[in-house]
């Protein structure tokens, strides 16, 4: 089996990695780091010995490689290829380490503990590191009172992954509980207590409600963001998204950016170019995921611009922004970023040179030149 090229995929932490060799129709595997890999190909017991490997899920004719985000794919990658070998290069790449691992992108994974519908608790993790947040006494009473209704509380009770969070574990963990808290009041937890003893959820179909300004005007923030989050939303609440856009919250203000995510519209642009300048790191990285899930190429300007970000994940989603629209008109902005300090960033920006000068073939190669300049790199400090 030979690498022939290496893909980034929506996820900072993942990797396409082609193949040369194709599994039978219908085939896979899927293996973590604490998988019995006793009866694994060797090829895969071999991946997981590299420092950082987390996951693998190897599909028809490619390997999808998850890394644990305080390990730089510059220290994984030139192992892959050694134990995988390159179409490109016979030679192995040699190993190397000259960046600050411990920075990662800040992204962690956050899950909801629910019962019924009922928060239970909060798990925050950045994939090396897991903490539990627990919800005020008013949560787990609803629990406990709910609970009569089954046979088996604890069986029942399940983990719902969120979207992602951005920055440190505690930091996260404290905003989602107050976030929580705010967008279940007393009358909400009353009606999931009682649909978890009757199981009638009508009232579920009914929680969206029109917000207006007004509401919007409330001196507590967690009455607006309540509000908000009952939500449903569409082209006719931009102007209430707007107004939510210049909240001094910042929960507010992120959860509006993400409801403008959720309207495949181009007139939403605007707005999500307004939140791309927010000053709260979270609300920025919000609007590059949304920008870059909606793909609309009218956003080309707005994406060059986030390539000088502050933040390395927006930074990042401007570069495979554009590795995926961008155009000639990117091409000076993303020379000036195969300079950037991080790997993944350079890598990206390389890539949509490579696809807007040359083609879509050119780009798969950029792998492997990112990798032997790392060798070379490393052979100059020597």
């Amino acid at each position: 089996m030979q690498i022939i090229s290496i893909e980034p995929t929506p996820s900072p932490y993942s990797m396409k990695i082609n193949v040369n060799e194709q599994l039978q129709d219908g085939e896979t595997f899927n293996y973590t780091l604490q998988d019995d890999l006793q009866d694994a190909p060797a090829y895969i017991q071999q991946l997981f010995q590299i420092n950082g490997v987390k996951g693998i899920y190897r599909v028809v004719d490619f390997i999808a490689l998850e890394r644990n985000p305080r390990v730089a794919w510059e220290d994984i990658l030139p192992k892959v290829s050694e134990v995988l070998g390159s179409a490109e290069e016979n030679n192995a790449i040699s190993p190397t380490s000259f960046l600050n691992t411990d920075e990662a992108f800040g992204e962690v994974q956050v899950y909801l503990q629910l019962f019924r519908y009922i928060p239970m608790q909060v798990k925050v993790t950045d994939g090396n590191t897991e903490k539990r947040f627990g919800l005020p006494e008013r949560f787990m009473d609803a629990v406990m009172e709910a609970s009569t209704a089954s046979d088996n509380m604890l069986e029942e009770r399940k983990w719902i992954e969120q979207n992602p969070r951005y920055g440190e574990i505690e930091t996260v963990g404290e905003e989602v509980v107050e976030e929580i808290t705010a967008s279940y009041d007393e009358k909400r937890l009353h009606n999931l207590i009682q649909y978890a003893k009757t199981n009638d959820a009508s009232f579920i179909s009914s929680y969206h409600k029109k917000v207006t300004m007004e509401m919007l005007d409330h001196p507590n923030w967690k009455e607006r963001y309540a509000a908000l989050d009952r939500m449903e939303p569409s082209k006719a609440d931009l102007p209430v998204l707007n107004k939510a856009l210049a909240d001094e919250k910042a929960s507010v203000r992120r959860l509006a950016t993400a409801y403008l995510g959720m309207i495949e519209n181009k007139e939403v642009l605007p707005y999500l170019y307004k939140a791309l300048k927010d000053k709260a790191v979270n609300v920025r990285r919000t609007a590059g995921d949304c920008l870059s899930d909606l793909g609309f190429s009218e956003a080309i300007p707005a994406m060059i611009e986030a390539l000088k970000d502050k933040s390395r994940l927006v930074r990042w989603r401007a570069a495979m922004f554009l590795y995926e629209r961008g155009d000639e008109t990117a091409i000076e902005a993303l020379e000036d970023a195969v300079n950037d300090p991080e790997f993944e960033v350079r890598m990206q920006a390389k890539m949509a040179l490579a696809r807007i000068k040359d083609g879509e073939e050119a780009k798969g190669s950029i792998w492997s030149q990112m990798t032997k300049a790392v060798k070379e790199k490393n052979l100059g400090r020597g």
